[in-house]
């Protein structure tokens, strides 16, 4: 009795692999669009935040600020009232400061003063014209031998916007005993009084 070969069997078994492999792939590839999408939905859906306001800062109350030669509160900003020079911070003096500093160290004084643009303040002694025509305003010091000696331009500052005046006009305008304040350029002394040139007098001391 002859028995019948058997037919070897086959598994397909890389079918079957390749098959599940594809399975596993579309729902990882799903997963991963579903995440995405789930992520950017939630990055649009959040709001942003508000931009802060900027504060608008308002101007500060500087000294340079403003028409010029105009008094606030009564005192003029300590820059120049002509038109011509810069805003910038002038120094400012008592005119007992300049004569006692020159009483003391006439060099030192002169290194310190002489071909600076300042202010000087004190008290009118009165404003004199000389013989060259030169026209003076004389600055009461601590020392009564002694002025500041403060050389006036012919041509004043007379008013805000830098309306002007001749010096005859702006020095009937001061009188004696009134507080006053000049700017100038030092230019250094003569007899132990400080001498100012190119002075304009201002509205009023600070």
């Amino acid at each position: 009795m002859r028995l019948a070969a058997r037919r070897p069997i086959f598994i397909a078994g890389n079918p079957v692999l390749n098959r599940t492999q594809q399975i596993l792939i579309a729902i990882v590839a799903l997963a991963v669009l579903a995440m995405l999408w789930l992520t950017g939905n939630h990055e649009e859906q959040q709001v942003e935040p508000a931009a802060e306001p900027v504060a608008q800062a308002s101007p500060a109350s500087e000294p340079n600020s403003g028409a010029r030669g105009v008094p606030k509160n009564g005192t003029l900003d300590p820059i120049s009232i002509d038109p011509k020079r810069t805003t910038d911070i002038l120094p400012q003096y008592q005119a007992d400061t300049l004569v006692d500093d020159y009483q003391e160290n006439a060099g030192a004084a002169d290194d310190r003063y002489r071909g600076k643009y300042f202010i000087v303040e004190g008290v009118a002694s009165g404003v004199r014209r000389e013989a060259n025509d030169s026209v003076f305003l004389d600055i009461r010091s601590n020392s009564p031998a002694l002025v500041v000696r403060a050389k006036l331009l012919p041509i004043q500052i007379c008013g805000p916007a830098g309306r002007t005046c001749e010096v005859e006009a702006r020095g009937t305008m001061v009188r004696r005993g009134q507080k006053v304040a000049v700017e100038c350029t030092g230019a250094g002394q003569v007899d132990g009084s400080p001498v100012l040139e190119g002075c304009l007098v201002r509205g009023g001391a600070n």
